[in-house]
Order: C-alpha cells, then structure tokens, then sequence
C-alpha cells in the first residue's frame, strides 16, 4: 500500500508535466498554426500520395524558364572588332602574283579586325571589314587583287571571334569564354564544353542572362524539356549553380542531424535507413511522423484572367505524415514515399521512457551541505 502511494502520484505528475526530448503523439495529432489557430493536418501514410507525383517541381506552372529567351540561334556570321582570320590566296595564271613561285597558293596571314574594324593585308592593302561575313571579305580581296594578279581566288578563314563567344561560370568543371559557331549551340552544348556542371542535375540552377533580361530552370528541366534547351547568341552569360537537398532527423533516432537527400529517388525507408533507425531502447514504433511544408501555386485573379502572364503566388501548406511502424505493410509504402527538400522525420519516445525519465528525477539524492573552507571555525 505504502508503494503504491509512492508511484499513483509519480503517474499523475507524468501525464501532466514530464520531461521529454520532444513533442508527444498527442501534441502532435492536436498540432495548429499559431497565428490562425488552423489545426494541421495528421494524415497516415496509407492516405499518401505515392510515387513520382509526390515531387513536386521547384517551379511555378506558369514559369517559362529559359525558353523565355528563345531565338534562333547565332546565324550572324559577321565579322566584328576582335575577330581574327586566316586568308589564302589562289592564282592559276601563269603572269599573275604567283609566277615567280612554285605554289599555286600563298597564305598571306593571319590579321586581327581592329577596333574602328579595319585590317591591313599585303598586296591587298587596307580594308573595312566589320560588317563583312568570310565570303564578302573574299570578293573583297579578289577585287582588290585584279591588278596583280590574272585569276586570283581568296578562302577567308574564321579563328577566333571573341565577339561571338559564351561565358560558362559557376558549378562547371572548366568555367570560360567558348564561341558559338555555324552550328548554333544550345544551353547543353556550352555545358558540355565547360566539363559539364560539378553537382546532380536536380540539384542544379541554370541562369542564363542576355543584356538586361534574365532567365533560370533547374538543370534537370532542361534536359527533360527540349524548349528549355535554348540557342545562344553572342554575349550571352551562363552561370550554374549548385546546392544540395537535404532532410532533417529529430528524436529517437540512433543518428540525428542534416542529411543529403537525391530528389524523386530517396525514399522515406532510405531516410530511414540515414538515420540509423530507431532508438529499441527508447522509441515509439507506432508514432513515427514526417513534417512537411507543401509547397501551393495559384494565379492571382485580375481583370487580365485570360493573360498567361498573370503573377503566380507562391504558398505553404504544413501537412504532417503519420506511420505505424507495428504495421508490416508501411515498410513497403515507406519504399514508394519519395522525400522532398526540407522534409523533418521525428521519431517519438514512448509513455513508459518519458514516465521513466521524470521517476529519475524524483530518485535524485538530496544535495548535502558544502564543505567548511579549510581553516575555518567550525563553531561560530
């Protein structure tokens, strides 16, 4: 009888006020936002979207991304100050520049286009060739050549045109200047000249910016979608950037803390698995929770309903997964539930630790009295 006096009021106190590493199932399961009073939805994972429609993308619907900035690519062969080219001379006839040689052919240099865009060339003279495109010039050279030369021909060849290149920076493996060409490259083939980007596509941000106007997707979006894969023109900048998704573990885990997460592959029996599992000395199988903000997009209704340009808000809905770990089949849905960034999975201790951890406290021994200091009185 006299035990039972000892533990009934132990129990009691428990229920009201024990000490805990966390929130408890019921706290949970009574969760709401504290500034509308809203209560936040538990919802067990059987109920759960599964599989790939639960990721959901890091971009509102109505974002064009990079295909905002669509053209058709670098079709101006022009050639500009900067620009520098190779230039041969052809003569068949027998009294014209070549006579005197063995050669047919004669290279005549290599010049720079300077900066009013002029360039001065032998037997050719001074020549405006901004403007030009590689055959212009030549039938400039031709014509400039008619008085030395019997049947001349001229092949301009393009080296390097500063002026048509891409910048890549960032995340790449080689970040530089990288000229365009007659084969229009896109956004992937400028990355693939800089080593490709340094983290996961679904980790990495493109941002491509022309003059004044700026535009991003997610690396992996422009693989998946040939409209975000662009043509570039000249002077467009690329800048990659690279940031790693994670998720948190809370509570009765063996391990505790940040850990990276590969988005629409990890699974919630992998983060799981990350955290080293449940705490058999201390958790509660059947109240083990996953704490997520849902990210919702909306349009804004305006007068231009009807325009694709209406602003798209951004808001957050927390919604928090609950799963009984007693239940054999969660494990397997645990295997489809893909993570999301900023996911928290919090394990729960059970009734009797947290009861355990408040008899503690009423075990601790009275605190005796301090020690006299060495020399002093001992009566007063």
């Amino acid at each position: 009888m006299r035990k039972w006096a000892v533990i009934l009021p132990l129990v009691v106190l428990s229920a009201c006020a024990r000490p805990s590493d966390g929130p408890s199932a019921l706290n949970i399961r009574n969760a709401r936002m504290p500034d509308t009073q809203r209560k936040i939805p538990v919802v067990p994972l059987s109920e759960a979207p599964m599989g790939a429609q639960l990721v959901a993308p890091s971009y509102a619907p109505t974002d064009q991304g990079l295909a905002r900035l669509r053209s058709g690519g670098n079709s101006n062969a022009r050639l500009r100050p900067g620009d520098v080219f190779d230039v041969t001379v052809l003569d068949t006839g027998e009294d014209g520049l070549l006579s005197a040689t063995q050669s047919k052919s004669l290279n005549l240099g290599r010049f720079t286009v300077d900066s009013k865009g002029f360039v001065t060339m032998p037997y050719v003279g001074k020549q405006k060739v901004s403007g030009s495109t590689p055959e212009g010039l030549q039938s400039q050279i031709v014509t400039a050549l008619k008085g030395s030369s019997v049947n001349p021909q001229a092949v301009v060849t393009v080296v390097d045109q500063p002026s048509s290149a891409v910048t890549v920076d960032g995340k790449v493996r080689s970040a530089g200047r990288f000229p365009l060409t007659a084969r229009k490259e896109r956004v992937l083939d400028v990355l693939a000249l800089a080593g490709g980007a340094s983290s996961a596509p679904s980790n990495t941000t493109v941002t491509l910016t022309r003059g004044s106007q700026r535009a991003t997707a997610p690396l992996d979006r422009i693989l998946q979608d040939d409209k975000q894969n662009v043509y570039l023109l000249p002077g467009d900048q690329v800048f990659v950037e690279g940031a790693s998704q994670t998720f948190t573990a809370l509570g009765a885990f063996k391990s505790v803390g940040e850990f990276p997460l590969e988005p629409g592959q990890t699974t919630l029996a992998q983060a799981l698995a990350r955290a080293g599992g449940l705490l058999d000395d201390r958790a509660d199988s059947r109240n083990f929770y996953l704490f997520r903000n849902q990210k919702i997009y909306s349009q804004v209704a305006s007068s231009l309903a009807k325009s694709a340009s209406a602003p798209t808000v951004v808001s957050v809905k927390p919604v928090i997964y609950s799963v009984n770990l007693k239940q054999v089949s969660n494990f397997v849905l645990m295997q489809q539930f893909k993570m999301q960034d900023g996911d928290t999975i919090y394990a729960s201790n059970a009734d009797m630790v947290d009861a355990a951890k408040l008899l503690t406290v009423y075990q601790k021994s009275v605190p005796t009295a301090a020690a006299p200091l060495p020399g002093s009185s001992s009566s007063n």
